[in-house]
């Protein structure tokens, strides 16, 4: 896929809600709690996109730059109390947003998903401590051997 792409107004708005839905997912999954370094990485993330992503992404990130941050902070204000409740409903807002990803193709969806993944998982990460990140594989990996015999 090269060159820029030109998208209608409503698949930038519904892929740039899909990249929104996922930061907030990957913020809350652990513990339920948006903290202040997820928010950050999610914001410092879709703008390093505007020009890091694939080409056919950056006019997605582009137009979603411009209110990210109003945009996260208006869809996590929409989230239930109860920490049980909100991956249910972040999925199902996840969902209609990535309805549009039939009109645009399975390539790009493959690669929007991609990326979506990779967001995900920077925004998951924010929070984690350095002990978390390197630690905890070695560690896994070593019970892990110690299971099987």
């Amino acid at each position: 896929m090269e060159g820029k792409y030109d998208y209608s107004d409503n698949v930038i708005s519904q892929l740039g809600d899909a990249v929104v839905w996922t930061a907030i997912l990957a913020a809350v999954h652990q513990d339920g709690v948006i903290h202040e370094e997820e928010r950050a990485v999610a914001i410092k993330q879709a703008h390093i996109r505007t020009f890091s992503s694939e080409e056919y992404l950056q006019p997605i990130y582009e137009k979603l730059d411009l209110h990210f941050e109003s945009d996260f902070d208006r869809y996590t204000a929409m989230l239930p109390k109860e920490y049980a409740n909100k991956e249910a409903f972040i999925q199902k807002k996840l969902e209609e947003s990535m309805d549009i990803l039939n009109e645009v193709g399975p390539v790009f969806t493959t690669e929007f998903s991609k990326s979506l993944e990779s967001f995900y998982d920077k925004v998951f990460n924010a929070n984690s401590t350095v002990f978390q990140s390197f630690a905890f594989p070695l560690l896994s990996a070593h019970l892990d051997r110690h299971k099987r015999g």
